[in-house]
């Protein structure tokens, strides 16, 4: 199930690792179509936010344009996928509307995310220079465009990090943010206190012992191993417990303070993981659960996985201790196989088209 999850979630939220340059993103740039899938656009703004630009606010020139293009083929999928879900009827049923009350929380936190990453995140030339000479010094052959590219994804990621940890200590700050030590020590020391009672608060967000309490129940293996009621009453599990969640409340808190309900973030956050939502639900209703693998595919794979290891000087395992782990390669690579003819298919009963001229604005 992960598997064939991971490449849903990859197709339909356009998870990249490529990297971004600078140059200020201009909002009618950002509206220009890249692609239509069936009568449904993919801007500029979308193929900048696939490659991990929030709001679109810079223009990937450090992108080759076959990479962009690739970006684009695989946005085109996940809204293929999208599409054949919604007519399947999979965004009206109780199963989705389930995961989406679930993700709320998450579609909150990231549309905070985005709004405050809108305004802080900045890529400088120096300083994607000064990286990438970096970078070319301790990878000789590398080309300029790759180092360029390397630079700027270290750079934003660097930025992210700093934004986000900022981010949390703005949030609790401004809401208030504290765990009730006192009601933690006695609970730590054996008292018995009701469910309600309140063991840290963010704004109005407020976190119950009943809060934690069902947190601990839900841990695998762990109330099993140690007994349910000792792990209820430690000290130490509850504060890491109330570290976290106390994290996540100050982040909703603050987000009602900066008017994410409702706001343009939050409904492209909303809209975002909607679509992955449908994806993942068409994927497992139409890939292959367990494509079959005979013994003489495994063999052949094993023999050509055997040769290349010894080409190598490497002296490769035997066929009886890689068995189970090439068949279940074998089966990713059917799953894949089949997942790509059903895409290929849903595009040759569409309409498709690409803006090739648009690319090199992205």
């Amino acid at each position: 199930m992960q598997n064939r999850r991971s490449l849903a979630l990859l197709v339909a939220a356009g998870i990249a690792v490529a990297a971004l340059a600078g140059g200020c993103a201009k909002k009618d740039v950002n509206q220009e179509v890249v692609a239509t899938v069936n009568g449904e656009d993919i801007k500029v703004l979308d193929l900048r936010e696939y490659f991990g630009v929030p709001g679109g606010m810079f223009s990937l020139t450090s992108i080759p344009a076959d990479q962009k293009k690739k970006a684009v083929e695989q946005m085109i999928a996940g809204r293929l996928l999208v599409q054949e879900g919604r007519a399947l009827g999979m965004d009206n049923t109780d199963e989705y509307r389930e995961t989406v009350k679930q993700n709320e929380l998450g579609v909150r936190i990231n549309a905070l995310f985005r709004k405050v990453a809108s305004g802080k995140l900045k890529l400088d030339d120096k300083e994607i220079r000064e990286e990438a000479e970096k970078i070319r010094k301790e990878n000789a052959g590398i080309t300029e465009e790759d180092a360029t590219g390397r630079a700027s994804k270290i750079l934003i990621d660097r930025q992210v990090r700093k934004i986000q940890k900022e981010l949390v200590e703005t949030a609790k700050k401004e809401t208030g943010a504290a765990v009730d030590n006192a009601v933690v020590e006695k609970i730590g020391k054996g008292h018995n206190l009701q469910d309600n009672a309140v063991l840290a608060s963010a704004g109005d967000e407020k976190i119950l012992y009943g809060d934690v309490k069902k947190i601990i129940r839900e841990m695998p293996q762990l109330p099993v191993m140690h007994g349910a009621q000792n792990l209820e009453q430690s000290a130490v599990l509850i504060g890491n417990i109330l570290n976290q969640e106390l994290t996540l409340r100050a982040l909703i808190a603050y987000s009602r303070k900066q008017g994410i309900d409702g706001s343009e973030w939050y409904r492209t956050a909303q809209t975002n993981m909607g679509r992955t939502v449908v994806a993942n639900m068409t994927f497992d209703k139409v890939s292959l659960k367990d494509p079959k693998v005979t013994d003489e595919e495994i063999s052949a794979d094993y023999a050509r996985r055997a040769k290349a290891m010894a080409g190598g000087g490497e002296k490769p395992p035997s066929l009886l201790e890689v068995k189970e782990q090439l068949r279940g390669i074998l089966q990713n690579e059917k799953r894949r196989e089949a997942f790509e003819e059903f895409i290929e298919g849903l595009r040759k009963k569409g309409k498709v088209t690409v803006n090739d001229d648009v690319l090199p604005k992205a």
